[in-house]
């Protein structure tokens, strides 16, 4: 009886391990990818809720150890708002999703994204307007960041990762593009 139970023990351990490897990835690391959504925001005097942000992870995030976790085909999704006193377009990620099979992953990460030369935030193309308050005229507007923009996700909190076989013939990634946006921009 105890051999029997202990030889199923054994097996359901070496069936869970050979399932999927658990990931650290830890503060500090990054992440390349294309914002999918186009981002409209508000500047000072116009009031209205954040922008979502949809994020494609291109190939992992790099740890400061150097190495690599494999999150292809994983999006991160946040918010975004107009900073006044940098006057730039802050991207606040929330949360990671990961298409893994027929279940999707979801992960709690904190982080901002950068412009693909390391900027916080990117500028935005801005459009002014007047309009008047209570009799007061004031200077406002939005400002946009086009889809298809290239971004650097950093961390500030990291999360463990829980990969599957990425291999399975189930895994799919859940959206695509045609050839030419593959490597957009160019």
């Amino acid at each position: 009886m105890r051999r029997t139970l202990f030889i199923l023990l054994l097996s359901f351990a070496f069936i869970t391990i050979s399932y999927g490897q658990i990931f650290n990835v830890p503060t500090g690391s990054f992440a390349t990818g294309t914002i999918l959504t186009g981002i409209s925001v508000a500047l000072p005097g116009e009031v209205i809720d954040p922008s979502p942000v949809v994020f494609r992870i291109d190939e992992g995030f790099f740890t400061p150890a150097d190495s690599i976790v494999d999150m292809s085909g994983c999006y991160a999704h946040g918010t975004a708002y107009w900073a006044d006193y940098i006057s730039r377009v802050v991207i606040e990620i929330k949360d990671i999703t990961c298409p893994q099979g027929e279940k999707t992953y979801h992960i709690e990460a904190l982080g901002y994204l950068y412009d693909e030369n390391g900027g916080f935030g990117f500028e935005g193309e801005i459009t002014r307007y007047e309009k008047e308050v209570w009799g007061i005229r004031i200077r406002t507007g939005y400002a946009t960041v086009p889809a298809f923009s290239r971004g650097i996700l950093f961390l500030r909190q990291g999360f463990n990762f829980e990969r599957k076989d990425l291999k399975h013939p189930r895994w799919r990634r859940p959206l695509t593009f045609p050839e030419n946006f593959k490597d957009f921009p160019p």
